[in-house]
């Protein structure tokens, strides 16, 4: 659905579907990628926490 820059070591993307959202992490490194995937949440839920990620103020 939406996604950081795939320039940066770690990304981040909003995966919806079906009702729900979760948020994946993929970390870069060298050639090996480990990727993290949160709970999933409704998508009003999944939204506002991407919206936190995106400013910053997420934890």
């Amino acid at each position: 659905m939406s996604w950081t820059c795939a320039c940066r070591a770690t990304v981040y993307e909003l995966c919806e579907g079906g009702g729900q959202a979760f948020i994946r992490r993929t970390v870069q490194r060298d050639h090996k990628h480990e990727i993290h995937e949160t709970s999933r949440w409704s998508l009003a839920e999944a939204r506002v926490i991407w919206a936190g990620l995106l400013s910053g103020s997420a934890r």
